[in-house]
């Protein structure tokens, strides 16, 4: 199953200020990101699977 960005991070009951604080960006930063997932450089994409414990794959980085 392919997640969006929000979704995953609602899964795993994280806010969007603990994955900012994560990636070391803004909170505002992120939720550009959870808005326009093409945004994510992929270092952000493999940080975020990461920090989610999600697989890399699972998560859809684009706006579909």
């Amino acid at each position: 199953m392919t997640y969006s960005v929000s979704q995953a991070r609602r899964l795993r009951e994280k806010s969007q200020q603990n994955m900012a604080d994560y990636l070391h960006i803004h909170v505002q930063t992120y939720r550009k990101i959870e808005k326009h997932p093409e945004l994510a450089t992929i270092k952000q994409a493999k940080m975020i699977s990461e920090y989610l414990n999600m697989p890399y794959d699972n998560i859809n980085f684009f706006n579909t």
